[in-house]
């Protein structure tokens, strides 16, 4: 992090190491400022194996960090990483969304509740809206979010019960939950409907802030309006160089590899069209995210009683890079590392306040640029959605007629207008012919069949139909082939969002008080992290979620 004229922001102080010499270079007294008896040791100890039930549970979400990604990186992470000594030293299993749509929305969403979309609703990121085109599944058009009152974030969408659900039941409220992420999407489905609080990033409100939902008077909670007074965004707006290019290099290759969507190393969010937004893709956003995360477990007093608390930790920026750079780029290693090393300082400070445990996870994987797939002989590309409307409203019109047939394609769905629902069964008839000759375009399926696809005998309609819900926001589900994807830019990049291995496998790594050393050689159901978050915070699991928890979780004496 470069040091500014004001001095050391004071969401570095909360985790340096050295806190006097950093509290010299601070101009103000940092809210976040860690105190001497909270000082971690220098080395991190293997993972605890104490059989004490811990006192908080906290989930993190590493957005797009695909099992491969993980294999990718594990070894340029340091030996006193805490990703790599979970890896090493924890329980470490490989699992797999049982779903399609392997989408940041749905991710969350089935991580906590144990279930599908299918039975939770959250079928994607967004759905067709006739007024604007797109609309955000947690913008419910009600609870506005405070410092943008365009915006709209609540969990409202989300129809089934989380773990957060059953501990604040079990609890009768006393149990403290709290989720927090860049995205409001990611810091909302994972609580739930009645946490304390869920916490993100705003571009316009230039700061972590919440949505009425959570804050019906209009007011920040007082340790967040603290926490965005003390550590403004614009002194971070900082231009971001590579800290050690030549480990990069000798692992990647060259920087500023073809597919890219912006040029080599430096990069300067201040020179984007709007620096506030273009923060979230830098490393500083997930080291301040995770700072406010700190200041919010102090402020909640989380893990200090005898109810068990529930965190979850939603870590964006690994998306927003990956999405940018790719998962084999220069920048998506160097932000890991930081993210890493920020993530190992947490760690320290949790681990010092009590009983604690981890489970750390993604909610999807990603697909390699195309043209780095290209160049090692593996097909690919990006499906543009005005490619893929103009295919379909051809082949209705040659189907049923020249008129108005398809309304608009958010992925992974076509919605057709009220001409072409009345004509659901000619069009979808014609589409399920014509779109597969779209290059890219696997298949396509009706999406009010979501009953007959999940009893299928092939694996890829079973997927698709545990992405529908009964009366799904679309009408035409669309699968793209192996190393296609749904194009975020012209410009190049990446995504995710489909069926194959590379999106759907997921590592999950525990560690902490409770979790023994254990490994799977088989690829798991990921929807059993929601039953070993109950687990690990002694209440049922979620309604229809898994029986099992991963192994690794210890039963503790009565």
């Amino acid at each position: 992090m470069t040091e500014t004229t004001t001095g050391t922001p004071h969401w570095v102080l909360a985790f340096s190491l050295a806190v006097a010499v950093a509290s010299a270079c601070a101009t103000t007294p940092p809210q976040t400022t860690v105190t001497a008896d909270e000082i971690p040791p220098a080395v991190v100890e293997p993972p605890s194996q104490a059989t004490v039930a811990p006192k908080l549970v906290v989930l993190i979400v590493l957005d797009q960090f695909g099992s491969w990604v993980l294999n990718e990186h594990l070894p340029l992470l340091p030996s006193d990483s805490v990703i790599r000594r979970a890896y090493e030293d924890g329980a470490f299993h490989t699992t797999e969304f049982p779903y399609a749509s392997t989408q940041t929305a749905p991710g969350h969403a089935s991580l906590v509740t144990g279930v599908t979309p299918a039975q939770h609703g959250i079928v994607a990121n967004a759905i067709y809206d006739p007024a604007t085109g797109s609309r955000r599944t947690v913008d419910d058009k009600k609870h506005a979010v405070l410092g943008n009152p365009e915006r709209f974030v609540s969990p409202t969408q989300l129809h089934a019960q989380t773990v957060a659900d059953v501990l604040s039941e079990s609890t009768g409220g006393a149990a403290r939950i709290v989720g927090i992420s860049m995205k409001g999407r990611s810091a909302v489905l994972p609580v739930g409907q009645k946490p304390d609080t869920a916490v993100f990033y705003d571009a316009v409100a230039r700061g972590m802030t919440t949505s009425t939902f959570y804050a019906p008077k209009g007011r920040l909670p007082e340790w967040l309006h603290d926490f965005n007074k003390a550590n403004p965004v614009e002194p971070l707006l900082q231009t971001w160089q590579p800290e050690d290019p030549a480990r990069w290099e000798q692992h990647f290759g060259q920087d500023d590899r073809p597919g890219e969507m912006y040029p080599a190393f430096p990069h300067d969010p201040r020179e984007a069209a709007d620096p506030w937004y273009a923060f979230s893709g830098t490393p500083e956003s997930s080291e301040y995210l995770i700072a406010a995360t700190y200041a919010a477990i102090k402020a909640e007093r989380m893990g200090l009683d005898d109810v068990p608390d529930f965190l979850a930790l939603s870590i964006s920026g690994t998306d927003i890079v990956g999405h940018i750079w790719g998962a084999r780029s220069w920048e998506y290693a160097d932000n890991l590392a930081r993210i890493d090393r920020a993530l190992t300082r947490f760690v320290r400070l949790l681990e010092a306040r009590g009983p604690v445990a981890f489970v750390l996870t993604a909610d999807h994987g990603v697909a390699d640029l195309p043209e780095r797939a290209e160049a090692e002989g593996v097909s690919g590309g990006r499906l543009q959605a005005q490619t893929l409307l103009d295919a379909a409203e051809r082949a209705a019109d040659e189907a049923l007629g020249e008129g108005d047939w398809i309304a608009g394609y958010v992925s992974p769905l076509l919605t057709y207008t009220t001409a072409g629902k009345a004509r659901h069964e000619d069009l979808t008839r014609a589409l399920e012919q014509a779109m597969p000759s779209v290059q890219g375009v696997r298949a396509v399926y009706d999406a009010h069949d979501g009953a007959a696809l999940r009893a299928s005998n092939r694996q890829i309609e079973r997927l698709v139909g545990e992405n529908l819900p009964d009366g799904p926001p679309g009408d035409l589900y669309l699968v793209p082939k192996p190393g296609w994807f749904d194009a975020l830019s012209e410009n190049g990049g990446t995504n995710h969002g489909t069926p194959w291995d590379y999106d759907r496998q997921v590592p999950v790594l525990m560690w902490g008080t409770a979790i023994e050393r254990r490994t799977s050689s088989d690829v798991l159901n990921v929807l059993r992290v929601a039953t070993t978050l109950a687990a690990l915070l002694d209440i049922p699991p979620p309604a229809d979620a898994p029986k099992s928890p991963l192994p690794g979780v210890m039963r503790l004496p009565d």
